[in-house]
């Protein structure tokens, strides 16, 4: 995480917007969405079980979000219409609760979760 917060200008001064606020509502957004059976964390490497990187990363771009959130789908879920509908939530949530413009969601599908 960085210190890099998106700022929304007011009539008083400066909001500064945590990226684990925006992690956040993302997370939530996602879960929302039919066919998400939950989020996947990613290991990276040799030392994976010491360095996991969160299912969702927020990246600030001159006051602009990019998210990029990975997802273990329900099995039988459509990925392309669920990963739609995870973009559009995820873009109107965090807009609407924020103030901040989302550029970019993006969409990794990282697992399925099959019934046993």
């Amino acid at each position: 995480m960085s210190n890099d917060y998106p700022k929304k200008p007011v009539s008083h001064g400066v909001v500064r917007i945590s990226e684990n606020v925006i992690r956040s509502i993302a997370t939530v957004a996602a879960k929302e969405i039919d066919g998400v059976a939950d989020l996947a964390i990613q290991k990276n490497g040799i030392l994976a079980a010491f360095r996991r990187s969160e299912p969702v990363t927020v990246q600030v771009i001159n006051d602009m979000v990019e998210i990029t959130v990975r997802l273990i789908l329900e099995d039988g879920a459509r990925l392309t219409v669920v990963a739609e509908q995870v973009q559009e939530n995820i873009k109107e949530n965090v807009q609407s609760m924020t103030g901040v413009i989302v550029s970019k969601v993006h969409v990794i599908a990282a697992g399925i979760a099959y019934e046993k």
